[in-house]
């Protein structure tokens, strides 16, 4: 897997392909290796095992669509948000043909059972959730009145004061899926005007707090990001009344998979990574995890989006009624 190649199909390995969140696959890949040299994975060829940053693989998800036969995939893919996996060429495909099925072979949770994360059609696996939060800078909001609801952000009085991820006119699928579907996707146009710049998370967390002239009064972030934040006494972090928007991170699991594809399944929805998870602040639906913030409540776009929908239209819908807002000048 290289970052940057021309949009070519790779050859992938049979085993596993992680395309995991930063702040997930050190501790995951750490673990993982760990055990490796202890001799415990010691049947898997290494060369058929992958773990990457999932920030580095835009120009993989635009190939996905070029995979035909399952002997092409990996036993076990790790994939955050609703990615190119949803699309209708891979999902007719492989997703409504059963070539997946959920390998978490418990109850989810209580906090995640409320609001329904675990797919009804039993084709993916939730391994963890990225939760998204506000994050003000009190300096540059000034006497401007902190938002409580996801609803807020549309105020004109926050115009071009959002930075949220975003590259090249992309912005965050899980965000304006959620947005829109919560408050209405005619609300997309008024985020937009809302937001002044897309960065990475990574880029959030060092800006927010500081007088440096690229950063802006609220962040739309990762929990975990804005724990990170060096100039902690100069920002709020806000945990919306809806709840932080819940970017789910999903394995794919192949119904055929070999003995050592379903012992990595098992690992990855297991109580040892459900800690890892829990650890950098991805809530896991495992009964065991032990959630340091478990009364604040998740928002989840619902799987009515997901399966009775064209999520590639509505994402592309999505990012152009945002992108038409956006594009306005202060």
């Amino acid at each position: 897997m290289k970052p940057g190649t021309a949009q070519v199909k790779e050859k992938l390995p049979r085993h596993l392909l992680a395309m995991l969140p930063c702040p997930l696959k050190v501790p995951l890949e750490e673990t993982f290796l760990h055990q490796q040299s202890s001799g415990l994975w010691s049947d898997l060829d290494p060369e058929e095992l992958a773990f990457e940053g999932n920030a580095n693989q835009s120009d993989f998800y635009k190939t996905v669509d070029q995979f035909h036969s399952a002997d092409e995939l990996p036993d076990v893919v790790i994939t955050p948000g609703i990615s190119s996996f949803f699309h209708p060429d891979f999902r007719t495909r492989f997703l409504d043909k059963d070539v997946f099925a959920d390998a978490a072979g418990y109850a989810q949770n209580e906090r995640f059972a409320e609001i329904g994360m675990k797919d009804p059609t039993g084709r993916v696996t939730l391994m963890c959730v990225n939760p998204l939060v506000i994050v003000a800078d009190k300096a540059k909001l000034g006497d401007i009145p902190e938002p409580r609801s996801w609803s807020d952000l549309l105020n004109p009085v926050y115009r071009k004061q959002v930075t949220m991820r975003g590259h090249n006119g992309t912005f965050c699928e899980t965000v304006l899926l959620t947005i829109g579907q919560s408050f209405g996707e005619d609300t997309l146009t008024g985020l937009g005007r809302s937001v002044r710049q897309g960065l990475h998370p990574g880029q959030m967390a060092k800006l927010a707090g500081t007088d440096n002239e690229a950063g802006t009064a609220l962040y739309v972030m990762p929990y975990f990001y804005a724990n990170m934040i060096r100039k902690r006494d100069k920002v709020n972090i806000i945990w919306p009344e809806e709840g932080a928007i819940a970017s789910p991170v999903f394995l794919l699991a192949k119904r055929g998979a070999s003995e050592a594809g379903r012992r990595l399944a098992s690992f990855f929805t297991g109580a040892e990574t459900a800690e890892l998870c829990e650890q950098a602040f991805f809530p896991s639906p495992h009964p065991s995890a032990a959630s340091s913030f478990p009364e604040r409540k998740l928002l989840w776009m619902g799987w009515d989006l997901v399966w009775n929908r064209d999520i590639q239209t509505l994402t592309d819908a999505a990012n152009a009624a945002f992108n038409q807002g956006f594009e306005q000048g202060d």
